[in-house]
């Protein structure tokens, strides 16, 4: 095997836990389990990310509020999918 790296990553405890009792009763470490579905993502599987595994951050969140609050003054722009490259044009244009 080359060489490894440390890879630091922030996960809830809870879920580090259950995944760290479930790999072990697999008979792997962690670092397998990760490794794993890094080489995985790397050759083209899918990842899946549901509501019930994913939580935004609270930057998101607030993202999504503020949309929400602009969609409800009418503080927006309706784009059709076949003019995206004219409505980026004049955006870019907008926000220079």
């Amino acid at each position: 095997m080359a060489a490894s790296t440390t890879l630091t990553i922030r996960v809830d405890p809870e879920i580090k836990q259950a995944a760290r009792a479930r790999a072990g009763a697999l008979g792997l470490s962690m670092s397998t389990l990760v490794e794993n579905d890094l080489r995985q993502f790397i050759n083209g599987r899918a990842v899946v990310i549901d509501e019930d595994s994913y939580i935004p951050t609270e930057r998101l969140r607030a993202s999504i509020a503020a949309a929400d609050e602009d969609t409800a003054n009418g503080d927006y722009t309706d784009v059709t999918l076949d003019n995206l490259d004219d409505y980026f044009a004049t955006f870019n244009q907008a926000n220079k």
